[in-house]
């Protein structure tokens, strides 16, 4: 078995430091961007730059129920060297990191990447250590667990600037702005809400006193669970003949 998810929590992170940047951040240095990091990394210093933002992952909360997806793959083709060539797809796409089911596969075998050919179809695939085999019919089903998320990412607002920096991200993040901003970031998440900025000032390691605003920022990310999935494609029926019925 397998299970992938998506977007990643790097994805995530990723994206929101493009939106961030895109929100005309000020700095005490203006030839120089913000620093945006992740905080929970250990023996870091902080940014040499006055001016930052340390981003804090604090909370995953569900939405809604699961929805539920699924694809019953079927193709025909053949393993030599641990590649796989897809001559058909019968119904279904090839994904990466679906399981293979077949006579003759080592069990546990899994896709891993496609190498050449039509996106999730006819081509070829690296796929995890098995016996070769030749000209057969492959099955590779698939279930995508989908959770509506609403992610929380802390952003501790540093440096002289910060007070108007907390205000730039606390009103272009709940704005259509930072809509469009998250979509040109070409991810499935959308900006929610945002708590008020508040001030909590920050001891650093020299136990000097620094501005610090704190904005808590809420996403909704559509985060999906895709697992390795069996289908049946027959059903064997034994008929039993019956006689007598005798009443209880």
């Amino acid at each position: 078995m397998s299970a992938t998810v998506s977007p990643t929590q790097t994805q995530i992170f990723t994206a929101l430091v493009t939106v961030l940047a895109s929100f005309g951040l000020a700095s005490s240095t203006p030839q120089l961007p913000i620093p945006i990091i992740r905080g929970q990394v250990n023996r870091v210093p902080e940014p040499s730059a006055a001016d930052f933002i340390v981003l804090w992952p604090i909370a995953r909360d569900r939405l809604a129920m699961n929805i539920d997806s699924w694809v019953d793959t079927q193709i025909t083709g053949s393993i030599a060297n641990n590649v796989l060539t897809v001559a058909t797809v019968v119904r279904g796409q090839v994904d990466p990191g679906a399981s293979i089911y077949a006579t003759g596969i080592t069990p546990g075998c899994q896709i891993v990447r496609q190498l050449s050919g039509t996106p999730n179809g006819v081509g070829t695939y690296s796929v995890t250590p098995t016996a070769p085999v030749t000209g057969i019919t492959l099955y590779a089903g698939t279930l995508a667990a989908l959770q509506k998320t609403e992610v929380t990412i802390q952003a501790d607002v540093h440096g002289p600037s910060s007070a108007d920096n907390a205000a730039r991200i606390a009103t272009l993040f709940r704005d259509q702005y930072g809509v469009s901003a998250f979509q040109t970031a070409g991810i499935a998440l959308c900006p929610l809400y945002t708590s008020e900025p508040r001030q909590m000032p920050f001891d650093n390691g020299e136990q000097q006193v620094e501005e610090r605003w704190v904005v808590d920022l809420c996403m909704q990310a559509d985060v999906t669970i895709t697992t390795t999935m069996q289908f049946a494609d027959q059903l064997d029926i034994t008929l039993f003949n019956v006689e007598t019925v005798v009443e209880a």
